[in-house]
């Protein structure tokens, strides 16, 4: 293989790099060119806050009190599916997904649309349907409908509430305290202790602007779930100014009662 001189690779090597080396104006040009087109691209971008996917499925449900599920089919689902399927835009049912599926149960009928994906007036091709059951209601057994279609399932809306209140001072505590140590002294100067009995008290604390009555349902499921788990025996509710308390007897350690109260208030 003869061997060539860099003044040999110099003259007679052309690649993209030489090119543009030696004519600068095609690299202007070019970047020019990039850079209006990226512009360009920029400027018809289109731009929302949320991104607008259409929600091809909705439902229709009608209720039939008292019907049987084997009526519900006959007479409410298989008419509503009927209505449904006159529109020629339904999704074609595959072993995967569906067009049409609906749901007879006692008393009451789910019927799920879903519309083909190639659809872009999804809004209109569910006024459609809507029209249709609309003028089925007219034909529903005595005691049943109205029909209701819901279509909207993607027009959603967030609304968050966050609530906080200032620390307690430390003579606030002591004063809650002392307020819950009194009530919780003649209770278990009342009660009849064996030998093996230690008394256990789980106090729940809250603003003293909430009535203790609002968490009575609570407090009694909390008592329910505590004896048929073994964790309480013989629970006595006490109602205070801003908590309510539950003493009663338990032959489990702290670490069992701790994490059986983590657990409820977790469920």
């Amino acid at each position: 293989m003869a061997y060539k001189s860099d003044q040999d690779r110099i003259e007679k090597t052309h690649n993209a790099p030489r090119f543009f080396v030696e004519h600068p104006q095609v690299s202007w040009v070019l970047l020019v060119g990039v850079l209006v087109w990226g512009w360009f691209g920029y400027q018809s971008m289109p731009q929302r806050k949320d991104p607008d996917i259409p929600v091809r499925a909705a439902v229709a449900f009608c209720a039939w009190p008292g019907a049987t599920a084997q009526q519900i089919e006959q007479f409410l689902t298989r008419p509503i599916e009927d209505a449904v399927a006159e529109n020629k835009t339904i999704h074609p049912g595959t072993a995967s997904d569906y067009g049409i599926r609906s749901v007879s149960l006692p008393g009451a009928a789910y019927v799920y649309v879903q519309l083909a994906e190639n659809i872009s007036d999804v809004k209109r091709q569910f006024s459609d349907i809507n029209l249709k059951l609309n003028a089925l209601n007219n034909q529903l057994p005595q005691g049943a409908g109205p029909i209701s279609f819901q279509s909207d399932f993607g027009d959603t809306a967030a609304l968050m509430l966050t609530i906080a209140s200032p620390k307690a001072d430390q003579v606030e505590i002591n004063i809650r305290a002392q307020a819950i140590q009194s009530a919780i002294q003649p209770v278990r100067a009342r009660r009849k202790y064996t030998e093996h009995d230690v008394p256990v008290t789980l106090v729940y604390s809250f603003p003293r602007s909430i009535s203790p009555a609002t968490t009575l349902d609570a407090e009694q499921l909390f008592e329910q779930q505590a004896k048929e788990e073994g964790i309480l025996r013989a629970p006595q509710v006490i109602l205070g100014s801003g908590f309510i308390a539950v003493d009663a007897v338990s032959d489990k350690d702290d670490a069992s009662i701790g994490h059986f109260v983590e657990t409820f208030f977790q469920e």
